[in-house]
């Protein structure tokens, strides 16, 4: 008996894992399984066999933490084996809590963590895991547990494919409510998942139904599209594009459309002339059209010759809006306007009364990318459609064919809009 009650409490607490960290009151909780084992899998995805092993990625940061373990008398193998199995994520407001494990030398590891992430990180070992947070306090309600995993996020681990599931329980966009999940999953030849956000009451569906593709949508027919990035819109307006964007991750119009300005090179404020326009939304429609080119940006930086000149990222959108250049000019407080453009930073602005375009400085003619996105977009489905072509990118930097891609579609299923997505 003794030895059935001491079995039934191991198999208890091995089944309660990481959820036992779960509160009462979150905004998001994101829970994975099995990591070793389904990061294994990615590896043999083409894209990530290039940048793990290829590019050395994993070798280098590797030996960056076993710098860092030795420190405190831990090792890299203990610290693989912490994240080999899972990882609970949950949010509220601006507080997040992390937890990582089943591992050993959960104290060594955490005093090692907690040096490389500073003292505004608080890091502690509880037991066979180790948990991250930026509020004590707010770590302190995570370790208390009383909250449950939703039975929707338990339903979608079923699918063996399935590596994590994240849902929040309520987004709020001024009086409409929505309920969202994410889905991430390792197959054979790709990295998938999709994002779902579910309507909860009538003025989000109302935002939902403006996001529907109208399949008279022609910007992807545009003869100055050109690069390997490329962003179609195709919804009502511009407040249900904003509304999408915002949902994802705070304030996405603006912040990640200024990151992807600073990361592919592009002077200017990119993020805030978008975002600007798209707060004109009375005078704009939710069709839009971007491309980004940034392969010979990448061949310039490994040009041989020690005097070479970097070549800036070429960008190019274009819009349904009726809006003059003054107006935009007004809207962002700056710019010089010439007639029916407007020059600010390296980027021109032109207005025809029907649509608003934005050059940069650079200008690209690569076409091959375009004609692969082409092949996949249905302006009769796809409200949201976005093409990440690395085939380029990684024939320049290893000098090997690829057909690895980044690929995210959005549709609306009754009362819901779905992002689905794949890389390979």
């Amino acid at each position: 008996m003794r030895k059935l009650i001491l079995l039934l409490l191991l198999v208890s607490t091995l089944l309660l894992g990481l959820t036992q960290f779960v509160p009462q009151s979150y905004d998001f909780l994101l829970l994975s399984r099995d990591n070793a084992k389904y990061y294994e899998q990615m590896k043999k995805v083409a894209l990530f066999d290039t940048l793990i092993n290829g590019l050395g990625i994993e070798s280098m940061i590797q030996g960056v933490i076993a710098s860092q373990l030795v420190k405190y008398g831990a090792k890299i193998d203990q610290f693989n084996e912490l994240l080999s199995g899972q990882i609970l994520l949950i949010q509220k407001d601006q507080d997040f809590f992390l937890a990582i494990g089943p591992g050993k030398e959960t104290e060594k590891l955490a005093k090692a963590i907690a040096d490389f992430l500073g003292k505004e990180i608080w890091v502690s070992a509880q037991k066979s895991y180790v948990v991250v947070s930026n509020n004590k306090d707010f770590a302190g309600l995570c370790l208390k547990g009383g909250g449950v995993v939703p039975a929707e996020v338990n339903k979608h681990f079923e699918d063996p494919s399935v590596w994590a599931v994240g849902y929040s329980p309520k987004l709020a966009y001024d009086e409409a409510e929505f309920e969202s999940l994410l889905v991430i999953r390792v197959e054979s030849d790709r990295v998938s998942g999709f994002l779902q956000w579910k309507a909860r009451n009538d003025a989000a569906k109302a935002i939902i139904s403006e996001t529907r593709p109208d399949p008279s949508y022609q910007l992807h027919k545009d003869p100055n599209l050109s690069g390997e990035v490329f962003v179609f819109s195709n919804v009502q307006n511009a407040r249900a594009v904003k509304t999408i964007l915002e949902q994802v991750a705070g304030d996405l119009a603006g912040n990640v459309l200024g990151s992807l300005g600073q990361v592919f090179g592009i002077s200017g404020d990119l993020g805030g002339i978008t975002e600007q326009i798209l707060i004109l939304s009375e005078k704009a429609s939710g069709k839009m059209a971007m491309s980004f080119g940034f392969s010979q940006f990448v061949e310039s930086l490994f040009e041989a010759q020690s005097d070479a000149v970097t070549v800036e990222p070429s960008l190019y959108a274009v819009m349904e809006a009726q809006i003059t250049a003054q107006e935009i000019a007004k809207a962002l407080g700056r710019g010089e306007v010439s007639g029916d453009e407007l020059k600010i930073d390296n980027f021109t602005v032109k207005c025809d009364g029907r649509h608003v375009r934005v050059f940069s400085s650079q200008r690209s003619d690569e076409k091959a990318s375009l004609d692969k996105a082409l092949k996949l977009f249905d302006p009769n489905r796809h409200s949201l459609f976005v093409f990440i072509d690395f085939a380029p990118i990684i024939e320049k930097l290893l000098g090997v064919a690829s057909q690895s891609a980044f690929v995210a579609v959005g549709t609306v299923s009754n009362d819901a809009y779905i992002t689905e997505w794949n890389i390979k």
